[in-house]
């Protein structure tokens, strides 16, 4: 007779919360990636949300191989798997894993706006920080 599988353990408050927060911020990925292709392109814009999540991680380790799905397709639009983010969590245990994800977020976030106000100005920039509003309220 074979066991049952284990059921999954019940989520925790910190699990919700970083949840949350990446929805939110796929939200805006992804609304990010919708203003910037017309003026760039598809192929510049994946190129950049990309390159801005491999800088992130760079200080972040939270995010190291989160940009890869759950079945090992590479993401390469700058998108954060969800379930790999809170697989990593556990690496961090006795941290404030919701204060680390906030912190990577933001400096992803602000590393993106720079290369929108670098790359296409100011004014295209102040378009997407309209977008991030409450998202930039979120990551505090």
């Amino acid at each position: 007779m074979e066991a049952a599988p284990a059921a999954p353990h019940p989520k925790t408050g910190d699990e919700t919360r970083v949840e949350d927060i990446l929805v939110a911020f796929e939200q805006v990925r992804g609304r990010m990636e919708q203003v910037l292709t017309p003026f760039i392109g598809d192929k510049i814009t994946k190129k950049m949300l990309a390159w801005s999540f491999e800088r992130a991680v760079k200080n972040h380790p939270v995010l190291k191989d989160t940009h890869w799905s759950m079945t090992g397709d590479f993401l390469d639009n700058g998108a954060i798997e969800s379930g790999r983010l809170l697989k990593s969590l556990s690496a961090f245990a006795g941290q404030d894993t919701v204060a680390l994800v906030k912190a990577a977020l933001s400096e992803l976030l602000k590393t993106r706006l720079a290369a929108v106000e670098q790359g296409l100005g100011p004014s295209l920039r102040q378009s997407v920080e309209k977008e991030v509003g409450k998202l930039e309220a979120m990551l505090k």
